[in-house]
């Protein structure tokens, strides 16, 4: 039985804008008038201006109901692409529909004039997007309640600072019923007591159906609160799918600069190691995530639980853990300062756990040419948030503040966590060992009348 296709808010084809980059104002005046006098002397024609193509043939269909995350670098087309989805900028070529009131919550301040108080910014916004004066009066408590700017409503906005200025276009925004919601970056402005109330008041409105365009920096939002996400790169669509895959993609590329394995780092062939006796060592090759210089390299890794001696892959109970994580490393120089640590990543790449000797007091002779050397970490590992973890571990030469990277290798160790016996799953990260919890009747305190 076939299922019926969900309609489309936002219809994107072949979209594109071009603008024009002059070197020189007089080239600007030239790209005016040269073409036509070429084109009457029947000269060839010339340009005086670079193209520069700040979006290119980006296609998307975003069904209605639909959270998509819009991630990249600056200068990606971000703003770009939202801008003329929202109506407030042409493309160069392409088409776009929308089906829907869409409301946008854009650059800072945009859309409000300086000299307006808030309340009539109110009213002009309210019957720019074709809202009755009568409706919008019956909305503004809803409004200004959201916006918890107080009196300074009936001030200029040219008076705000840019988080009432925020606090006041957000709430406008979420308060005209829209199909459509459309934000970028504006919440990094705010506070985070606001910001959480936005993402709170966005979730409202996912769970009433409504359609929203979310840009924003922080892949944590993106994964939490998106159900897809693009990844727009140099212009055009790099990747679209699933938050989960792209955005740890995304963040390992931004962090790290590579999206593949740093193929000069790791040994030629892992086959032809020395390595300890012991099972489980995974050589470090060029399907790995590393990075290094000055001829050091981090040849093998293995990282075991102390207490049973088995490798460390998959965690089910909610005991803690001695675990032992093992390096060996080869130099073609002396390192006077060691500095060894490693670093547990959740599945955004958040740091969750982090070691390294200098921290912990422990100094480290220096390391010699030439000689292959064991570096070895014993920590007590809380038990964590079920989920995925990636082990990074790195040797720099310096103490913290003062060191230079000589070799890290930032996927080092994969290993899962999943709690079966929980029916919910934990908030945090690192769950607490043995809390204390209590209440008592306060019999010396008469209740209030």
């Amino acid at each position: 039985m076939s299922s019926e296709a969900p309609s489309i808010a936002v219809r994107v084809r072949s979209l594109g804008k071009l603008y024009h980059l002059y070197e020189k104002p007089r080239h600007r005046l030239l790209q005016f008038l040269m073409p036509r006098l070429r084109a009457f002397l029947k000269l060839p024609h010339k340009e005086y201006f670079r193209p520069f193509w700040a979006l290119r043939d980006i296609d998307l269909d975003i069904p209605k109901g639909q959270t998509l995350g819009i991630i990249g670098p600056n200068g990606a087309g971000k703003s770009t692409l939202l801008q003329i989805i929202c109506g407030t900028l042409a493309p160069s070529q392409g088409a776009i529909d929308v089906d829907g009131r869409i409301t946008a919550l854009l650059e800072l301040g945009s859309g409000f004039n300086p000299e307006f108080t808030g309340r009539e910014n109110v009213t002009m916004y309210g019957m720019i997007l074709g809202i009755p004066p009568a409706e919008i009066d019956r909305r503004f408590a809803d409004i200004l309640a959201f916006a918890d700017i107080g009196a300074f409503v009936d001030q200029p906005i040219k008076t705000y600072s840019s988080g009432m200025v925020v606090r006041l276009a957000f709430s406008i925004a979420v308060n005209v019923d829209p199909d459509i919601l459309v934000v970028d970056e504006a919440l990094s402005v705010g506070d985070i007591r606001f910001q959480n109330k936005c993402i709170r008041r966005m979730e409202e409105l996912k769970k009433r159906g409504k359609t929203i365009l979310f840009v924003t920096h922080s892949p944590g939002i993106v994964e939490a609160f998106c159900d897809r996400v693009v990844w727009l790169r140099d212009g055009c669509v790099f990747k679209d799918g699933d938050p989960s895959l792209i955005v740890r993609q995304y963040v390992n590329f931004m962090a790290h600069g590579v999206e593949d394995a740093h193929k000069a780092v790791a040994p030629a062939e892992a086959a032809a190691l020395r390595l300890p006796p012991e099972a489980g060592w995974r050589p470090v090759t060029s399907s790995h995530n590393v990075r290094n210089r000055n001829g050091v390299v981090i040849e093998a890794v293995r990282m075991t639980l102390a207490d049973e001696g088995s490798l460390l892959e998959r965690l089910t109970d909610l005991e803690t853990h001695d675990v032992v994580m093992e390096a060996i490393v080869r130099s073609d120089q002396d390192i006077s300062l060691p500095l060894f640590g490693f670093c547990i990543h959740n599945e955004l790449n958040e740091p969750v756990l982090h070691f390294n000797n200098a921290a912990a007091g422990i100094s480290i002779p220096p390391l010699r040419a030439g000689i292959r050397h064991k570096a070895t970490f014993r920590i007590h590992m809380p038990p964590l948030r079920e989920g995925q973890y990636l082990v990074s571990v790195g040797l720099d030469d310096g103490v913290p503040g003062a060191n230079s990277l000589l070799c890290h290798v930032y996927d080092a160790w994969l290993f899962s966590v999943s709690r079966p016996q929980l029916p919910y799953k934990q908030a945090g990260f690192v769950q607490l060992q043995n809390p204390s919890v209590s209440c008592l009747p306060l019999e010396d305190f008469p209740p209030h009348a």
